[in-house]
């Protein structure tokens, strides 16, 4: 059974992709960070690491387990760190868990999503689960570069907020048409308020808007 979820090819390539999210978090995010500042770097690893795995995924592996594993055990990493109050300075923020809850969002939406259709991974249902990793990764990714560069300071800027909306609502619906568009503003909406980690709300609520929207109604 085990055999049929995680394959050689899958434990491969669960390593490079692995060893490739190390070298963008200890290297790139580090040389980002020396040349800009530490909130983007945070957005330099979310598109070169989570958000890269988060297309590939689907087109290299047979089953959604080896991507689930080593997101928690790189949350697991991150939370060690965190704890430990040994951060990686060049990313990682004093009381900021956002990079454990990203880590946390990616493996559980796919889990989830495995959990209420178990052949989800061998049809196009499986970007139901990997679009709102995409919304998380580049959405949120490319809204905080703008904010950044246009008012240089961490603030829920309009246009940061305009940038994702336009990003996450074309890749929403080339996707999934009409379900994905919507599904792209309420991720967009949901990052502007921040009651809640948006690396939790973006994910998880435009996952329910797709799912719903395309399996149930």
């Amino acid at each position: 059974m085990l055999g049929n979820l995680l394959t050689f090819a899958d434990i491969g390539w669960g390593v490079s992709l692995a060893l490739w999210v190390v070298f963008v978090t200890i290297v790139i995010s580090k040389y980002v960070a020396k040349r800009t500042t530490i909130y983007v770097a945070r957005k330099a690893i979310h598109m070169l690491g989570g958000g890269f795995v988060a297309i590939i995924s689907p087109f290299v592996f047979s089953s959604p387990l080896m991507p689930i594993i080593d997101s928690y055990l790189l949350m697991g990493v991150l939370l060690y760190v965190k704890l430990r109050k040994k951060e990686f300075n060049w990313f990682q923020e004093h009381g900021n868990y956002g990079e454990v809850f990203f880590t946390f969002s990616f493996g559980t939406l796919l889990l989830i999503m495995w959990v209420i259709e178990p052949m989800y991974w061998f049809s196009k249902d499986v970007f139901i689960a990997i679009l709102p990793l995409i919304f998380m990764s580049f959405g949120d990714g490319i809204t905080g570069i703008i904010r950044n560069y246009i008012y240089k300071r961490r603030v829920k800027g309009f246009w940061g907020s305009i940038g994702m909306l336009i990003f996450c609502t074309i890749a929403g619906y080339l996707v999934f048409s009409i379900p994905g568009l919507i599904a792209g503003i309420v991720a967009t909406a949901v990052e502007v308020f921040p009651l809640i980690d948006d690396n939790l709300t973006i994910p998880f609520s435009s996952f329910l808007v797709l799912y719903l929207l395309i399996k149930v109604v």
